[in-house]
């Protein structure tokens, strides 16, 4: 299973469009994953399904809905591209990463770097889960196609 860190970057995009093409030339499942950190007022114990009554309104949508959007808008774009597994879960984004690593063999992610200096310039979530993963990391460059 190749699973996909997907923030909304462009760098995200571009590291699910990787996955997905590799995917298609080898079979493997993939498996898209949006951390996110609730804020005040997004969700309310009151309200059906416990998400809270606006969260359609810009700025307010729901992570797994914008995970969806993503994963529909680059799957349209990769020839035979595999189903995905749409994953959203309330944390911190290396964190989840790293310990569904635990069930991948593969984890994709994208970065907004073009530096050389990998450790300066990769960002942390990217290198958290470089230094912590339990398998092999694929780092998709911007502009990667």
């Amino acid at each position: 299973m190749i699973l996909v860190g997907v923030d909304g970057s462009p760098a995200s995009r571009e590291a699910l469009r990787w996955a997905l093409t590799h995917a298609a030339r080898t079979g493997d499942r993939v498996e898209a994953m949006m951390a996110w950190r609730r804020e005040p007022g997004f969700v309310a114990a009151n309200s059906p399904g416990g998400v809270h009554p606006h969260a359609d309104i810009p700025g307010h949508r729901h992570p797994a809905r914008v995970l969806h959007g993503i994963v529909e808008e680059v799957r349209a774009t990769v020839p035979d591209a595999p189903r995905v597994a749409e994953v959203t879960i309330v944390g911190d984004a290396a964190t989840t990463l790293t310990q569904a690593s635990r069930q991948a063999d593969l984890l994709v992610v994208g970065t907004n770097s073009r530096g050389r200096d990998a450790e300066a310039v990769l960002g942390s979530v990217t290198e958290d889960c470089l230094r912590h993963a339990s398998c092999p990391v694929v780092v998709v460059p911007p502009n990667a196609r």
